[in-house]
């Protein structure tokens, strides 16, 4: 690298080993609900979600309730999939789960993965992108 040059990322900000990513959005978080849904294609296999991130890209504004999404597996909801989205979440604000590894993160083919975004009460509504990770299993 020439002096100078900012750094684009180094190993520790790697994904782990067979890490797989999908992104989503930007979707609405805000004064209305919204279910977004990705279906794992045939032939892929069983995954496991293994955390989903959110990337504030239209701020939030105002209200005193926070945008909070659930991530299901088709209808039910993951073990530790709840991801909160702070009431006056700034832009590049970023938020995180770690969903559980059991079987409500093991998502087979043809099923749906699916973000519940929750109305707020108030405020303006806001967006984001969502990264899912997750890994192919063996079985």
């Amino acid at each position: 690298m020439a002096s100078g040059d900012k750094r684009i990322a180094s190993h520790e900000d790697a994904l782990p080993f067979g890490t797989e990513i999908i992104c989503v959005g930007s979707l609405l978080v805000g004064i209305a609900a919204l279910d977004f849904s990705w279906t794992v294609p045939k032939g892929m296999g069983t995954i496991r979600v293994k955390k989903v991130r959110s990337f504030v890209t239209v701020a939030l504004a105002g209200g005193t309730d926070a945008s909070v999404t659930t991530v299901k597996k088709a209808t039910q909801a993951m073990t530790g999939g709840t991801l909160t989205i702070a009431n006056a979440a700034a832009v590049a604000e970023e938020d995180y789960c770690d969903i559980v590894n059991d079987a409500h993160a093991r998502v087979p083919e043809e099923t749906a993965v699916v973000l519940s975004i929750a109305a707020r009460a108030s405020g303006t509504a806001g967006e984001a992108v969502f990264f899912i990770e997750y890994e192919r299993c063996q079985t």
